[in-house]
């Protein structure tokens, strides 16, 4: 009896404690896929910083700030070309012209433009970057119809060669009473300025006279840098230059202002084409202004020679010259510095007490010029 009781006790016991054990595992089973669920919502929410962006749109391939102006005998377009990484591939760039009269309406659909408009010219050289594209268009004024209006408007041509649409219309009814360039230009070079001056033009480039002139441009080219010196449209043919630099090159051109029909506006004037280009190295050939006045003084054996520095900026130094007769031409005075003097005293040691030496003194610029030479000035040696 005491052994079977024993036993169902321990058998008791051994159920008791496997229940325990699966419950144990069951509550730490749910514990498990709970923290697992909240690390997971945790996560989630830290790693959101907004709502969902939508893709990078590439960008457009059409053209809005198409514009043209008459320069001389062309029709000058241009327009801005946007590239950016996102940009599709440009294989060329068409150019579309409509001439119309004036007398026909501004308004005028894309399908009624593509019908009436011829193919101008296509651009193959696309820039990579970001720039400013030109084109020139020119004009006929002897033999053009007149009382007409060019209308263009220009299209982009994708990589598989599909055209995008039209860009906006850009129109101009040119001048055709334009001016004949002016002839003739020349330059005087002066010590601190350049004169330039023109003959005006006779005839239009029509054929019509009088030229239509009302006023001028001049333009000065450096290097590739081109730049208009006058401010304000000149109303004579001459122009006075004092910006310039000695030993550079130069270009200069000069356009006539032509006034549009019923419109007095300098500021509305067409420009006519440029006249023959004059370039123009300025030299320095311009000696500075002698030296002086001039102090002298003797003692201990030595003749010492002072002078106020001149003003000019590109002063070199100076050269001293000695004679021993006042009436010795210049071409036999002694030069005492064998390199140029930079200071504004010179001591003469070479010479013999007792004897009566005369000086003159010169000043030279960075050109090489020599001053006239300065005031004879004479001193004996004193021991």
């Amino acid at each position: 009896m005491k052994t079977s009781v024993g036993t169902s006790c321990s058998e008791t016991e051994r159920r008791r404690d496997g229940e325990t054990g699966r419950q144990t595992t069951r509550r730490f089973h749910r514990l498990s896929v709970c923290l697992s669920l909240c690390l997971s919502i945790f996560f989630y929410g830290c790693g959101k910083i907004g709502d969902p962006l939508p893709p990078i749109p590439r960008a457009p391939l059409i053209i809005e700030e198409l514009n043209v102006t008459q320069q001389g005998t062309a029709l000058i377009l241009s327009f801005p070309l946007v590239r950016t990484t996102r940009s599709p591939k440009v294989q060329r760039i068409d150019v579309y012209r409509l001439v119309e009269s004036v007398n026909d309406p501004e308004g005028l659909t894309q399908e009624s433009f593509s019908l009436r408009a011829g193919l101008l010219t296509s651009i193959a050289q696309i820039p990579d970057k970001t720039s400013t594209i030109t084109y020139r268009d020119p004009l006929d004024l002897k033999s053009s119809e007149r009382n007409v209006r060019y209308r263009y408007a220009i299209r982009l041509v994708n990589a598989a060669g599909q055209a995008a649409d039209f860009s906006n219309y850009a129109k101009i009814t040119p001048l055709f009473d334009l001016s004949l360039p002016p002839t003739e230009l020349k330059a005087t070079q002066l010590e601190k300025q350049i004169e330039l001056s023109w003959t005006p033009p006779a005839t239009n480039e029509s054929g019509v006279t009088p030229a239509n002139v009302a006023a001028y441009n001049l333009y000065r080219q450096t290097g590739s840098s081109v730049a208009r010196l006058n401010t304000e449209p000149l109303t004579v043919t001459r122009f006075i230059d004092r910006n310039f630099q000695f030993g550079a090159n130069y270009q200069y051109t000069v356009r006539a202002l032509s006034l549009l029909p019923g419109n007095a506006s300098l500021s509305a004037a067409i420009e006519s084409n440029e006249s023959i280009p004059l370039a123009h190295t300025p030299k320095d050939t311009f000696p500075p202004v002698a030296p002086g006045p001039v102090t002298i003084a003797s003692i201990g054996g030595m003749v010492s020679l002072f002078w106020p520095l001149n003003q000019e900026t590109d002063i070199a130094g100076y050269n001293l010259y000695r004679a021993e007769e006042e009436n010795t031409p210049p071409e036999k005075w002694v030069k005492l510095n064998s390199q140029l003097h930079r200071t504004a005293s010179f001591r003469d040691d070479r010479v013999q007490v007792g004897k009566l030496y005369y000086y003159q003194i010169t000043a030279v610029d960075s050109y090489g010029n020599e001053s006239a030479r300065s005031e004879v000035k004479s001193e004996t040696v004193s021991p």
